[in-house]
């Protein structure tokens, strides 16, 4: 086959155009130090580039929203350890105020601790990580969520709400960073039980105003039970009776004696040196709190507190963690025990007001700050289990 001339001199040309363009590209290259100036000099270079920098930035932004959520979680953890040696001081506080050798100027001086413990725990529910409350949720974080009230303190403000922060991360999972007043301190807890401030609060009025108590040590009504109060936020509820419904509602079903009513003695130590003994009788119709004055009692909380001038003991029915708590303000030991009823006849047996109702029998410094340690124990348990989540996380 013949060819042009022409042809032959068109090829050349455009081979030498081809060179020249290849000595610009490398000349560019050299000059430049980077082997291609426009995302055309080699495309596939260019795709394989920009897929290992989408990879890289993933991969880094991963890595810095794991640093973000494990540092949170590291703050948060490192703030539940502190709560944690803060119950156990008080717990142990507790235990060494409670012995019976313990003198009132000794039970002052560890009251004086446990309000220091009690600071701390308000310090340590308002920590802060990254400008944020760890245990605010999701309330304007401008504001702490817990504020001391009284100094000494004598009540906390909450301004918190049970909500969790998370992280999402780059792979679309989404961890929980953070904890919530409820689950840390059990603030506003389902079951009724203190928080770590009232449960301090608590165990620093005892050991310092020596108020005593004798309070039921376990909640009164089986489960799906409840001895209610006419006080109670629920309105509309008639209050439960000695005698409970068809299912009994005391954990330990209350016997009557043999009159067929509950008797029990109260006899307490006066502020002038004396005793005084009173014999408060019940029935089974006899509401636990309707709410009723003390001028024309009705209920066994109402009874007990007609008498309050005189013996210096106080009922008090507290319709959320169902328990029946006697209490005396200025520390004046008394004792709790079932006698039989008056007659006449009068009853040949007695009843076990005291037993159904967990009531201990005595009260006195001794045994209010053993009580106090159930409380204290349950806090520790919820503050554990929160710090348990926290590692999980």
């Amino acid at each position: 086959m013949r060819i042009a001339t022409s042809t032959i001199y068109d090829n050349q040309t455009s081979s030498i155009d081809n060179l020249e363009t290849e000595y610009q590209t490398l000349g560019n290259q050299l000059s430049s130090g980077i082997s291609f100036n426009a995302p055309s000099d080699d495309p596939t270079a260019v795709s394989e580039d920009l897929t290992l920098r989408t990879s890289i930035a993933s991969e880094a932004q991963q890595t810095t929203d794991i640093t973000s959520a494990s540092n949170q979680l590291t703050s948060t953890d490192s703030a539940l350890a502190s709560l944690t040696s803060v119950l156990q001081s008080a717990r142990s506080l507790a235990v060494q105020a409670a012995s019976t050798t313990t003198t009132a100027a000794q039970l002052k001086t560890i009251g004086g601790q446990v309000s220091q413990l009690l600071s701390q725990a308000v310090g340590i529910a308002n920590t802060q990580y990254n400008g944020s409350y760890i245990f605010g949720g999701s309330v304007n974080a401008t504001e702490p969520p817990v504020t001391a009230v009284g100094s000494p303190i004598t009540g906390v403000t909450i301004n918190a709400n049970n909500a969790s922060e998370g992280q999402l991360l780059d792979n679309g999972q989404e961890i929980t960073t953070s904890t919530s007043l409820q689950q840390a301190f059990n603030v506003g807890a389902a079951d009724g039980s203190p928080s770590v401030f009232q449960v301090l609060q608590n165990l620093q009025n005892t050991l310092v105003t020596g108020a005593v108590t004798d309070e039921s040590g376990t909640a009164l009504n089986l489960p799906g039970q409840v001895i209610q109060a006419v006080s109670s936020p629920d309105a509309g509820v008639t209050p439960s009776t000695l005698g409970g419904t068809a299912a009994a509602p005391l954990a330990t079903p209350l016997k009557a004696d043999s009159n067929g009513d509950y008797s029990i003695s109260i006899n307490a130590a006066t502020a002038n040196g004396g005793s005084s003994v009173e014999t408060y009788t019940f029935t089974a119709a006899t509401a636990i709190d309707d709410g009723s004055p003390i001028t024309a009692p009705t209920s066994v909380v109402s009874e007990i507190n007609a008498n309050t001038a005189t013996s210096g003991i106080t009922a008090s029915f507290d319709v959320k963690t169902q328990r029946l708590s006697l209490s005396s303000a200025d520390g004046k030991t008394f004792s709790v025990t079932d006698v039989a009823s008056p007659g006449p006849p009068a009853a040949t047996t007695t009843a076990n007001f005291v037993e159904a109702f967990g009531l201990t029998g005595q009260a006195d410094t001794a045994s209010t700050l053993s009580t106090q340690l159930t409380d204290i124990d349950n806090a520790l348990n919820v503050t554990l289990s929160s710090r348990a989540a926290v590692g999980a996380s």
